[in-house]
């Protein structure tokens, strides 16, 4: 509701939204890790969530981060404002490519500082299954620090339910408000320090 009126009653564009969350996380990440010279992998939903993780990457980037993206959706499906930031990214030196299997990712999530997780925003209603399952489960597996945009993907934003499978997040930025699935157990475990 917040979103709706502040796009169609007080004119604000979503893509201006979507950057505004983009920079609120970028801004907290250095609270928790070093950005210039870090190693960064952000994985990116195919929808607005994964738009957010396309404005934190080029933050990133411009803050002299080493930043690979990794997409989970082809890159037509992408619209509106997440297919703008996408475009941007594009068009920088910025590593951007396809998931096609957990092998692809393993050893960049191994070489890097942390992960950005923008696979799943508050809105997911089904149970996480397939590809974006095995690579939530490898970013669990392997550890390092993972900070996510809005909500640990996997968690229900309504309820707090783990949808099958959830990232266990170091930090999350949430964007306006906390969303119930941030506070609500068993969500609130997988969320770390809520920004």
């Amino acid at each position: 509701a917040m979103e709706s009126y502040a796009i169609e009653t007080l004119g604000i564009a979503y893509e201006i939204l979507m950057e505004n969350a983009g920079i609120a996380a970028y801004y907290a990440l250095p609270g928790e890790k070093d950005i210039a010279g870090g190693r960064f992998a952000v994985f990116c939903g195919g929808g607005n969530n994964g738009g957010d993780g396309f404005v934190v990457a080029r933050k990133i980037h411009s803050g002299g981060g080493i930043v690979k993206v990794f997409l989970l959706a082809e890159k037509n499906r992408y619209k509106g404002a997440a297919r703008k930031n996408l475009d941007r990214l594009l068009n920088l030196p910025v590593d951007v490519r396809p998931v096609e299997s957990v092998d692809d990712v393993r050893g960049y999530i191994l070489q890097s500082n942390a992960v950005i997780d923008a696979i799943f925003g508050t809105g997911l209603d089904r149970d996480v299954e397939g590809l974006h399952r095995e690579v939530i489960e490898i970013i669990n597996a392997i550890g390092k620090p993972v900070f996510s945009l809005d909500i640990p993907s996997g968690v229900n934003g309504d309820t707090g339910r783990l949808m099958g499978t959830a990232i266990r997040a170091a930090a999350t930025v949430t964007f306006g408000l906390p969303k119930r699935g941030n506070l609500l157990y068993p969500g609130f475990l997988c969320g770390g320090k809520l920004y």
